[in-house]
């Protein structure tokens, strides 16, 4: 199993175990590389992201924590960094997210609840659930620009509650056609990826973001991978990895990436 987890939140978000209890958690599973990546700040999404003023103090608590793991567990101070969102300076890397769609005024979130999906896609797009999915690939596809993001966080968060509530064909053309567009021109910029296991451990989903039919096009294109666990506390970090690590092979991958001090690392998978 890669011993890395670099997709993480705490009680300062929408976490429910503090910066310290996420640190000695991943250091009792054996980790050799972890990282912080709390919400960033973003106007439209205050709720669950860390609050403007503690952003200060988020960068130096996860210091500190590095500093006291230093020789036993390289620790990163990392953010999720909204397409909406504001970078602070002194980060070691950057996730780009997004999670919601802005449409005359209002932010839509894409992954709060099926209600508030259902909602989005009437008032905003119509009644059709592909204009909606195109609109939010889109950003992604805008994601490195926008935010310089070292890797792109769950790339198809838009279908996070199909599997419970279906309302579009995750394998249609329909579908598939812009996400493919998106995927192959972000992996065509060197752009690495993020296989994300949070809405399994959560309860969302039984497969990681992206899906194993978009993995299989990932590994065409060329495209790079960071396994990661997006835990909102510390019974989810590592989260569902041996079974991701089998899917990620199923799509042809033979290595993973961590991330280190010199940015990307592939790790092969046993």
């Amino acid at each position: 199993m890669i011993l890395a987890d670099f997709h993480t939140h705490s009680t300062l978000d929408d976490g429910k175990s503090t910066l310290e209890e996420m640190a000695a958690a991943a250091r009792a599973l054996g980790l050799t590389h972890f990282g912080f990546s709390g919400h960033s700040w973003c106007p439209w999404e205050a709720d669950y992201c860390i609050a403007q003023e503690k952003i200060p103090g988020y960068l130096a608590e996860t210091r500190a924590i590095a500093q006291q793991y230093a020789g036993q567990m390289e620790v990163f101070t990392g953010l999720e960094l909204d397409f909406y969102g504001e970078r602070p300076e002194g980060l070691d890397y950057v996730i780009g997210s997004v999670h919601g769609l802005l449409s005359g005024g209002v932010l839509y979130a894409v992954d709060s609840s099926p209600e508030a999906s259902r909602r989005a896609v009437e008032e905003a797009f119509g009644g059709d659930w592909y204009r909606y999915t195109d609109a939010y690939f889109d950003l992604v596809a805008q994601l490195p620009e926008k935010t310089g993001c070292d890797w792109i966080g769950h790339f198809d968060l838009v279908s996070k509650f199909n599997q419970q509530d279906p309302q579009f064909d995750e394998e249609s053309p329909r579908y598939l056609k812009r996400a493919l567009e998106v995927m192959e021109h972000l992996a065509k910029q060197g752009v690495c990826f993020e296989v994300n296991t949070g809405a399994i451990t959560r309860g969302y989903r039984t497969v990681p973001y992206p899906t194993l039919t978009l993995l299989r096009s990932l590994r065409e294109f060329g495209g790079e991978i960071i396994l990661n666990s997006d835990a909102h506390h510390v019974s989810h970090l590592c989260g569902q990895f041996p079974e991701a690590e089998e899917m990620i092979k199923a799509a042809g991958f033979t290595h993973g990436n961590i991330w280190t001090r010199a940015g990307f690392q592939a790790v092969d998978l046993a």
